[in-house]
């Protein structure tokens, strides 16, 4: 018995077996395939642009207060919630708050009022945690510190990292050191800052630990 294929017409037998050039055809067109979908696959979705961080004016703030003075040493934890400038609460709690310490800015003011103890009140809140705590809190400076920018006014021995970060700042009678920044949404914002000023019984140095932004 012969083979089928001496009964078919050479070209029915060319079709039966595809020749190299076919083979060849497909497999560029499954080459091309797996590129444009290894292409698709790497491409990363667009980043939205940082926003300038004078645009944040309303945060919570969870963290660790640290203090050394001639007066009291100790740490607190602190809990800042900040609403449109000048209305702010700030909560300490631990050791260096005795129990608590809650510092409240208004319009017409800044009060203080700390575990048992009448309320105090006062215009500065420099003055005021440092006649009530015995060293000086500079919340109106923090306001702007906190966000990695200098506050109005005077300041000297700015310096910034290469991407524009504040390194280092001396204002308000304060030697800053911002030493840790982290993404929050849009905005790149402090995580550690450093400062310290000589008071006239003695120097006093702050540490300010950022554990959480909340915007």
């Amino acid at each position: 018995m012969y083979p089928i294929t001496e009964y078919l017409p050479r070209a029915t037998l060319y079709q039966v077996q595809p020749g190299r050039s076919a083979l060849r055809l497909l497999g560029l067109l499954m080459l091309a395939l797996l590129t444009a979908c290894a292409s698709q696959t790497q491409q990363k979705p667009p980043v939205a642009p940082e926003l300038p961080v004078m645009q944040l004016q309303q945060w919570t703030i969870k963290g660790k207060l640290g203090v050394r003075s001639p007066n009291d040493n100790g740490s607190a934890n602190l809990t800042w919630l900040q609403q449109s400038q000048p209305n702010y609460r700030i909560h300490l709690s631990g050791p260096l708050g005795a129990g608590a310490t809650v510092i409240n800015g208004t319009p017409a003011g800044v009060s203080l009022k700390r575990g048992d103890e009448p309320t105090t009140h006062a215009a500065n809140p420099s003055q005021l945690t440092a006649l009530a705590l015995g060293w000086p809190l500079p919340v109106d400076e923090m306001f702007y510190w906190v966000r990695g920018l200098p506050a109005p006014g005077n300041a000297a021995g700015e310096r910034r990292d290469a991407q524009g970060l504040l390194q280092s700042l001396q204002q308000a009678g304060w030697q800053l050191n911002f030493s840790g920044y982290q993404n929050v949404g849009a905005y790149v914002l402090p995580t550690r800052i450093k400062a310290e000023t000589r008071q006239a019984a003695g120097p006093v140095k702050v540490t300010l630990v950022i554990k959480e932004w909340l915007l």
